[in-house]
């Protein structure tokens, strides 16, 4: 989320605390969302959000917490904040 001051620079940022990881579940019939998400919190990212979209592929997932870039099953990552 970009953040603005009061003269109306815009600046990157996150709006929470630490690296946030945009991925794509690639093949829910391979994948579920929910055991990407399980693996994602296995590995000690928090899950923030889950799109909308969870019995579709490319349902995004959004994870935030360890430096390491993610490395989670049937995704595939597609953005970095932080």
């Amino acid at each position: 989320m970009a953040q603005a001051n009061p003269n109306a620079a815009v600046r990157a940022a996150n709006g929470l605390v630490g690296t946030t990881h945009v991925l794509s579940v690639d093949d829910v019939s391979t994948v579920s969302v929910e055991a990407a998400c399980l693996e994602a919190q296995n590995e000690f990212f928090t899950v923030v959000a889950v799109e909308d979209d969870v019995a579709n592929d490319g349902c995004h997932i959004v994870l935030q917490g360890s430096g390491a870039t993610p490395s989670i099953t049937g995704t595939t990552l597609v953005a970095t904040f932080g």
